[in-house]
């Protein structure tokens, strides 16, 4: 071999040495995405073709980093590259994240308990490659109006007094519901926005009034909604039956699970339409309006739930279809 060729050779391998060979020959390096860190280009073939890409550090958007009690918190991180899971916590409350796909993005809901503690909390994102992102989330106490626990001379015949009521929801039927609402379905049942639960909304008794009679009070944890008896009750979303039953105060009682503890909770319904186990899809009838349990004239109750939080039905359907259709 020439002297000459001998010399490049060793040219050209000190050459890989110093770049290092296995970064030479790999066109897609692990890339470690960092909170701020500045635009990478990788190598990445197209249609056949050599083409540069840019890819950015992952983008969290939060619907507002000011909440009121009972108001429901969307988180969107504009990145679909990662392809394993991102979670989060907010206090003690865990986040699992949605995919989206047709958004490149993926979803987190936090629901803002309606006695949530007004103050600064920390919320905390975690992603696959082990890096954190906190930001703080400001809660604002939100003030309910106080109105009167009515009863009808018809429920007083049936036996229904204040104290009954109240005693009956705090010892019995809250107990009864909190053991369903605490499990947790891992797989998210929906992939869309939420809609609502009958085809006519008008709001007939207030999410988070107090009812009072004498020393007597109970929060309204949902949203009273007219309709006639035999009215048809439509799941907002995707989900699988998790209750149906009759009960004193709440009525003929339907409980949708969504997955990543969000449910909907329709009551005092005249007729059940689905069962216990039974996978629905949105807009499905699920039963019919009624004027059972503790009613003073024929309605549907509505409420939301997320990982145990109480929220104002109204305001988490319309964060999650503003946040999530942008």
């Amino acid at each position: 071999m020439k002297l000459k060729s001998k010399i490049q050779i060793i040219v050209l391998l000190l050459a890989l040495t110093a770049i290092g060979v296995s970064g030479y020959f790999n066109r897609s390096p692990r890339l470690i995405l960092k909170e701020i860190a500045p635009e990478k280009e990788i190598s990445k073939k197209v249609a056949g073709e050599e083409a540069s890409i840019e890819l950015l550090s992952p983008k969290v958007y939060l619907s507002s980093d000011e909440l009121k009690q009972a108001d429901t918190l969307l988180i969107k991180i504009n990145n679909g590259l990662f392809t394993d899971k991102i979670s989060g916590e907010f206090g003690p409350i865990k986040i699992d994240f949605l995919k989206a796909a047709a958004l490149e993005s993926w979803i987190g809901i936090v629901g803002i308990d309606v006695k949530e503690k007004p103050g600064r909390h920390n919320l905390i994102i975690n992603f696959p490659d082990d890096h954190k992102i906190e930001r703080e989330i400001n809660i604002v106490e939100r003030k309910f109006p106080i109105t009167k626990l009515l009863i009808t001379e018809e429920l007083k015949e049936k036996g229904y007094t204040p104290s009954k009521i109240i005693e009956n929801i705090t010892t019995k039927e809250n107990l009864l519901l909190k053991e369903i609402l605490s499990i947790y379905t891992e797989k998210p049942y929906f992939n869309r926005a939420f809609t609502y639960p009958l085809k006519k909304i008008k709001d007939v008794g207030a999410y988070g009034n107090i009812r009072k009679s004498g020393n007597l009070a109970v929060q309204h944890l949902g949203i009273d909604l007219e309709a006639d008896i035999g009215t048809p009750v439509y799941t907002i979303n995707d989900g699988a039956v998790r209750f149906s039953k009759d009960l004193t105060i709440y009525g003929k009682t339907l409980i949708i699970d969504h997955g990543l503890g969000i449910f909907s909770l329709y009551l005092h319904l005249n007729e059940f339409k689905v069962q216990n186990g039974e996978q629905v899809k949105q807009g499905d009838i699920i039963g019919f309006s009624g004027n059972t349990g503790y009613s003073i004239a024929p309605h549907l109750h509505f409420s939301v739930k997320v990982n145990g939080a109480s929220v104002d039905p109204f305001i988490f359907i319309e964060t999650i279809e503003k946040e999530m259709t942008k």
